[in-house]
């Protein structure tokens, strides 16, 4: 037997010919793209939460301040970035929300769920999903949030009222306040009564019920409201359809240059994620 018979057939390259990538996709077109055609997005990253302590269970502490019980917390995409500091690639000033978490940017979102066949094959894993891609610098990762700040979906939760002269917002895993910043309430109500929002109560600036007079015919202690009406939708990440996409280019004197290429992750509405 010869040699060459126990040769594996590998190769790296063709021999003795400097290969040229091939150049069919611009980066900056495709961003450009986005921008045009897509929606504006806050975008904060997440990580596993460090009260997340116990091996086995992996189970979070339903009191933490810092994830709420969630067992992830959010923080900046970019710690180098300034609050209402710099510029971002393209020279253009970069949005920082105002608890500095999140960073304002831009996203096109696709259903995942239209096709009945998809239902058919994966079940209602898919209920309330979609893809999403941001511009090719902005890496998502598992579980980072997206709020899409101009859009409304409709929402409703319960309450378990405390006499109080508000009801706040206090984010998931509480039930005494509101999950997410009203836009608007259609209606709020216990069993035995109705209440109108700008004659019984008003939404504050931060999205806080407030009731309009002292004198009002409150609910009692304990007692449980529905409320329903328009959010913003919030997404979590919850699969990367390709984790990350790279390529190569010809660049100056027939050297290769790496391009980073925009990536596609799916994306579940939060609170069918994290429910009540």
């Amino acid at each position: 037997m010869s040699d060459d018979a126990l040769t594996p057939e590998i190769a790296t390259a063709l021999p003795n010919i400097k290969p040229v990538p091939r150049s069919d996709f611009v980066p900056h077109e495709f961003d450009l793209a986005i921008v045009t055609k897509g929606y504006d997005l806050w975008w904060a990253r997440s990580a596993p939460c460090p009260c997340v302590n116990n091996d086995q269970t992996e189970q979070a502490d339903i009191k933490c301040p810092l994830c709420k019980g969630t067992g992830y917390f959010q923080f900046q995409p970019d710690p180098t970035i300034a609050r209402g500091g710099t510029v971002d690639r393209y020279g253009n000033k970069v949005e920082v929300s105002e608890d500095g978490k999140y960073l304002s940017v831009m996203g096109i979102m696709t259903s995942l769920t239209q096709d009945i066949q998809v239902f058919e094959k994966f079940g209602e894993w898919t209920f309330g999903t979609a893809r999403i891609t941001l511009q090719a610098g902005n890496r998502l990762g598992y579980r980072d949030r997206i709020i899409v700040r101009k859009s409304e979906m409709v929402y409703a939760q319960h309450v378990d009222y405390v006499a109080a002269a508000t009801i706040p917002v206090v984010g998931a895993r509480n039930k005494h306040g509101l999950r997410y910043q009203f836009i608007r309430v259609h209606t709020m109500r216990s069993v035995a009564r109705e209440y109108v929002q700008d004659v019984d109560f008003r939404l504050s600036a931060r999205g806080d019920i407030e009731w309009l007079s002292q004198f009002i015919d409150r609910p009692s202690t304990h007692t449980r409201l529905v409320i329903h009406g328009t959010v913003r939708p919030v997404w979590i990440v919850m699969d990367h359809v390709n984790s990350y996409r790279d390529t190569q280019i010809a660049g100056a004197n027939n050297s290769n240059v790496k391009r980073t290429l925009p990536v596609q992750a799916v994306v579940k509405l939060e609170f069918l994620v994290e429910p009540e």
